[in-house]
């Protein structure tokens, strides 16, 4: 198959989509573009480390890193979302932020209709589909493309590398090499958006491998396929680090690690404070920022950095390095403590994450506005708002909805590879949760936000929904549509 028929086949005629479908993209284009209109580009703390970066790139003074400053922000961000904006400032002008979330939304749009496709891929019909569809455009997503922030297109160029290894299975055709590369090329893009990605990526291997295990015919092209799909990514991944080492000296990313992972070792040692027993600089400030962190977990990052660079003279790469040994080590004598410190990461919150069209609303609200809305807050009934009761029961409706959805893909997913044995849509499902898995847990170990995880919130619907689809087949007799990719 040439590239170019493979191109067509991972991209649906619009002429031969279903009216329903466009609609319902029409409908969430509209609704993007309505909060939007209303509020403008939201911003968040990080979107001012993102717009000094993007000053500097604009000033050429990027190309130096000052280590005098404890948390140079050229050094603990990658180049990629300021090098967005940066060319967004030059093509835009005033309207620059504008621009970026546009961009978002587009980028996001895609990444939508690859989530349909994947659902239709797996036998699902239009309807069902398109719920998912409704559930994946008004999860997390829809918040995090309206702002200035990485994690919208690390999240949608994540979920378009997924869906496209997906469908190469359902599909059990070979795709072309070159396929393969555009889906890495991706990776490599959503890496110099959030440098995290060269570890979430490895999440991708089980999808990879059963890409190319099932559709590839030989072994040379098997090893190719996912040779391609790592390449940009290794290669990105080694250009940056010697980029670094001409600035700073160093092989490394980012120096993202003195913050990050000391971060991590404190909150870890609200549960067993002989982690800061030692003598070390990091064991002295440690012990002195514990307390503040007792009381509110975020916002001591940057003392931290001052101290160590005032009292010590660490520059943010010796920081990086000694914050680096220090949780590994944390995992080595303290494993109770860093259990405990990842199991504080797991809560409900996982749960809601499939189907949340009213915390969505909220999030919007609160993100825009900066106050926090009783919307379908159960509170508010209680306090005599009985004009709330309907928004609670759909609260209530739809976060039943989004638990089962998840549950099924946690626990029917291994279920049913056991079962069923391996083939194109076990494969699949397996790869995604084991991609879920090692997202999720990757961001646990340090610090997990409900953001964090849109990689990988859409193949869990996906995926999620047709293992309850499949369960109620079973218990009602009926037998599985035989596998095909369904357009």
């Amino acid at each position: 198959m040439s590239f170019q028929a493979a191109a067509r086949r991972f991209a649906t005629p619009f002429a031969a989509t279903p009216q329903p479908v466009v609609t319902a993209f029409a409908v969430i284009l509209a609704l993007k573009l309505g909060v939007l209109a209303l509020f403008g580009p939201a911003s968040q703390p990080d979107t001012l480390s993102y717009v000094r970066y993007t000053d500097a790139i604009l000033s050429g003074a990027f190309r130096h890193v000052d280590l005098i400053d404890p948390m140079p922000v050229t050094l603990t961000r990658v180049i990629g979302y300021p090098a967005l904006i940066a060319a967004a400032k030059i093509g835009f002008g005033r309207d620059w932020a504008v621009a970026v979330v546009l961009f978002q939304f587009a980028v996001s749009l895609i990444a939508t209709a690859m989530v349909y496709r994947l659902a239709r891929a797996f036998g699902l019909g239009v309807w069902l589909s398109l719920g998912i569809v409704a559930a994946q455009a008004t999860s997390m997503q829809f918040v995090v493309d309206q702002a200035v922030l990485t994690d919208s297109l690390c999240g949608s160029t994540m979920t378009i590398a997924m869906c496209i290894l997906g469908l190469i299975v359902l599909r059990r055709t070979a795709a072309p090499l070159p396929v393969y590369l555009g889906a890495g090329a991706l990776i490599a893009a959503a890496f110099l958006i959030r440098d995290v990605v060269a570890y979430l990526a490895l999440g991708l291997i089980p999808l990879a491998l059963t890409a190319a295990a099932m559709t590839e015919r030989t072994r040379w092209r098997s090893v190719a396929a996912v040779g391609l799909l790592f390449l940009p990514l290794i290669a990105t991944h080694v250009a940056y680090t010697e980029w670094n080492r001409a600035r700073v000296g160093a092989p490394v990313v980012t120096s993202i690690a003195q913050a990050a992972l000391f971060g991590a070792l404190i909150e870890a040692a609200q549960y067993d404070e002989t982690i800061f027993a030692g003598s070390s600089p990091l064991d002295v400030i440690g012990r002195r920022i514990l307390p503040k962190v007792r009381k509110e977990r975020l916002g001591y990052e940057q003392e931290i950095s001052e101290f160590l660079h005032r009292e010590y003279g660490w520059d943010a790469v010796r920081m990086s390095h000694e914050a680096t040994l220090a949780y590994l080590r944390g995992w080595r004598d303290h494993p109770y403590a860093m259990i405990r410190h990842v199991l504080y990461h797991m809560s409900e919150q996982q749960l809601h994450q499939a189907v949340r069209p009213i915390e969505t609303i909220r999030d919007v609200i609160l993100w825009n506005t900066g106050k926090s809305s009783d919307l379908a807050r159960e509170r508010v009934v209680r306090a005599g708002n009985w004009r709330q009761i309907p928004a609670v029961i759909v609260n209530w409706i739809v976060m039943t909805i989004s638990v089962f959805v998840f549950v099924a893909f946690v626990l029917v997913t291994p279920i049913r590879l056991v079962r069923e044995g391996w083939n194109a849509e076990t494969g699949v499902s397996i790869g995604i949760w084991c991609y879920y898995m090692t997202v999720g847990w990757l961001y646990a170990a340090v610090h997990l936000e409900p953001r964090y995880l849109t990689p990988v919130v859409a193949g869990s619907i996906v995926v999620g929904t047709v293992n309850i689809v499949r369960v109620i087949a079973f218990y009602r007799g009926v037998q599985p549509v035989p596998e095909k990719i369904v357009e």
